[in-house]
């Protein structure tokens, strides 16, 4: 950080003289480095972090700064102390729409992530024996629908697997898709070992055969950038809880306005119609609104949508490139230190730098089989937060790196391996 950010930071720290003097007056540091001092005193301003916690899982739920608990908290007194019912508005579609390069009425705000996968999941017609293509790295919100349909509708359900590097992965997809093909439903980045997919490629590979794309987008958002037009998906199902640090239960569902018509919405209430009358005989109903709101639909939670877009802010504030570029050196920091482990540690997350973003994930290789699950649950008491990803089989470590984590905490997680390595 220049000598001249560093003494405003420090200045700002001493004159609030508490913390929550620094939380009013931080956002007019300076913020054009991204120094180790810029990024702690960032983290100690801004977050509700106890003192000596490492939190690695923030491909789980990143941790609420305080402006946006406050957003959230105001929003609720608001409501409670002037008998205010939240009145709708479009703006948090309109900021998520602004960050992933859409409309805002092609954007439904849902409670999460399988929210936006039931639309895309049930809204798409399919028949008895259509596949839908599929990662062997699935979250259980986003195939559990899948896999229901298949049960219900004698849809297929086919996978592939990841492949090291972009192009193999790319590669294996399309080596797996038929002439059955109807759908290829597969995450941005897999829940499992963070690999970044080439969904760019694969959502062109789609379009040339006229196969439909429904995205997962679980951990994109506040982490990397991308944008969906660019991408080419028909959908794209994403949330606000994890990089973009808005409170848990708050997530969005983009679909393409192309694809509008064409996708059956399976629920409806308020808001998804703008008229009916019940006293008429027979009771008539007007048509769904021409946009994707018709997929937000009753009473919503105005509080969350309030601190929502105040995470947003936060997030454009300090800045999309800068964060994507502070959580993913940090993420290559982890695994080069894994690396230099030798063979005791079984990486699981490509190198490869287009493939690899803010999540690691590796097994612990020393005779133990059951050494990745253990250590995770060990280091709980000494307040390290990591997740132990069972699901598929995958069986690993995932260590998930937000920008208020430091080389620091890095180097100590790593110590706490080299332990358990013997």
């Amino acid at each position: 950080m220049k000598r001249k950010s560093f003494l405003t930071a420090a200045a700002l720290m001493a004159a609030a003289g508490s913390r929550a003097g620094v939380r009013r007056q931080f956002m007019q540091m300076p913020a054009e480095t991204d120094d180790e001092q810029y990024w702690s005193a960032l983290r100690a301003s801004l977050f509700p972090i106890e003192n000596g916690r490492i939190f690695l899982n923030n491909g789980t739920m990143g941790i609420t700064p305080y402006p946006v608990l406050s957003a959230l908290q105001n929003g609720f007194e608001h409501a409670a102390s002037k008998g205010a019912y939240p009145g709708h508005t479009d703006d948090l579609q309109k900021a998520i729409a602004e960050l992933i390069g859409c409309d805002f009425d092609e954007i439904a705000i849902t409670k999460n992530v399988s929210e936006g996968i039931n639309h895309a999941c049930w809204g798409i017609p399919m028949s008895k024996g259509d596949e839908v293509l599929m990662t062997t790295h699935e979250h259980a919100g986003g195939c559990i629908t899948w896999l229901h349909r298949a049960n219900m509708e004698g849809i297929v359900i086919k996978t592939f697997a990841l492949g090291k590097t972009a192009n193999e992965t790319l590669e294996n997809l399309q080596k797996a898709v038929t002439k059955k093909t109807r759908v290829i439903a597969v995450p941005h980045i897999p829940c499992t070992i963070g690999q970044i997919l080439p969904v760019n490629e694969i959502c062109e590979f789609a379009i040339n055969r006229g196969i439909v794309t429904a995205i997962d987008g679980a951990h994109p958002l506040g982490m990397i950038r991308f944008n969906v037009k660019e991408m080419g998906c028909d959908y794209y199902s994403g949330c606000l809880h994890k990089w973009a640090l808005a409170p848990l239960g708050l997530g969005y569902f983009y679909i393409n306005r192309k694809k509008l018509d064409k996708t059956r919405c399976t629920h409806v209430a308020a808001y998804s119609s703008n008229e009916f009358n019940m006293a008429a005989t027979p009771p008539t109903g007007g048509k769904l609104v021409d946009n994707a709101h018709r997929f937000s639909y009753g009473t919503f939670c105005g509080p969350m949508y309030e601190a929502g877009l105040e995470a947003l802010k936060l997030y454009k504030k300090i800045g999309p490139e800068r964060i994507e570029t502070r959580v993913r050196a940090l993420a290559a920091y982890l695994q080069e230190s894994l690396m230099a482990l030798g063979d005791k540690i079984i990486m699981l997350t490509p190198t490869e730098a287009k493939s690899r973003g803010a999540q690691i994930a590796f097994r612990i290789n020393n005779g133990n089989p059951k050494a990745s699950s253990e250590f995770v649950t060990s280091l709980y008491s000494k307040k390290i937060t990591l997740r132990y990803v069972g699901e598929n089989g995958v069986d690993c470590v995932r260590v998930s790196t937000h920008y208020y984590n430091s080389r620091e905490e890095i180097d100590t997680l790593v110590s706490e391996i080299k332990k358990v390595l013997g």
